[in-house]
């Protein structure tokens, strides 16, 4: 893995210091924009955004207008360098694909952004700590649940690990305890029900819960 700058070192301190991230997938703008507000309001330091919203580049540059540099935003869904170029130019933080796509660690990190890059065997986590992903991203997690991490971090323990899919309150310790970093937690970050009510109230309590017990 390439030596991070002093920059891409304190976002990935940042990273890891957040220990949950938010994964973000919506089908419009708004409720994306929504749920990153509830996701801020309860704390959290970080967002992933996926490149499925629409007009996700312009959401990236919505939310740093508004809070600033502190609030580390991420692109997901990466998948090819035009879509790496977009996200960066609308000042991602951090680049995440959902496998292993050549080239984004050198695009992410030439403007000292961070990139990480999915993989589930560990022939994908060699391919991409040799590419210089700054975490691996495993994915789909629950395929292999925390036992198959616990396996991939006794063999590659100078990785950074990051599980995501299936990633939910009941079970994230048990990934911390494999060997996680930090998790991705997307369907299961909102209670349903409350999102679809835009219960703002019970919505920031629960992922303030959330949130400290991934810290705790």
């Amino acid at each position: 893995m390439t030596h991070p700058s002093a920059h891409r070192h304190a976002r990935l301190a940042a990273l890891r210091a957040a220990r949950l991230i938010p994964v973000l997938r919506y089908d419009n703008a708004a409720t994306a924009a929504y749920a990153a507000e509830v996701a801020v309001g309860a704390g959290c330091a970080t967002l992933e955004l996926t490149w499925t919203i629409p007009g996700v580049a312009d959401l990236v540059r919505a939310l740093r207008d508004k809070h600033g540099p502190a609030l580390l935003l991420g692109v997901g869904t990466v998948l090819d360098a035009d879509q790496a170029r977009q996200a960066l130019e609308a000042g991602a933080d951090f680049l995440v694909s959902p496998g292993f796509v050549p080239g984004l660690a050198d695009m992410a990190h030439a403007v000292d952004a961070l990139c990480l890059l999915g993989a589930f065997t560990p022939s994908e986590v060699i391919a991409a700590r040799r590419e210089g992903a700054d975490v691996v991203k495993i994915f789909p997690a629950d395929t292999g649940g925390p036992r198959h991490l616990a396996a991939l971090a006794s063999v590659f323990p100078d990785v950074v690990f990051c599980p995501t899919g299936g990633v939910s309150a009941g079970n994230m310790g048990e990934y911390f305890r494999a060997g996680a970093a930090m998790v991705g937690m997307g369907g299961n970050l909102f209670e349903k029900a409350a999102f679809a009510a835009r219960d703002t109230g019970v919505l920031t309590r629960q992922v303030a819960g959330t949130l400290e017990q991934a810290r705790g």
